[in-house]
């Protein structure tokens, strides 16, 4: 009998493209190719990367945790 899958599988099942865009930054981030920054919004040094186009895994924006859930909140 198998496992049923976690939330955050289904996640990753559901959204290939979105995963891989996360694995790239947090890959970049650990190689030192992509250097986090403040949040472009506000200047909160605590900043998470937003995908504006997932299809372009190394383009982001930096966001605090407060403007990046706005910024999904708008459906952008």
């Amino acid at each position: 009998m198998t496992r049923p899958l976690t939330r955050q599988q289904r996640w990753r099942q559901n959204n290939p493209r979105r995963y891989l865009a996360h694995l790239y930054v947090q890959a970049g981030k650990r190689l030192g190719f992509i250097t986090p920054q403040p949040c472009e919004v506000c200047g909160g040094e605590k900043a998470e990367a937003h995908h504006p186009d997932y299809d372009r895994p190394g383009d982001v924006q930096w966001l605090c945790r407060r403007h990046h859930r706005q910024h999904h909140a708008r459906g952008v």
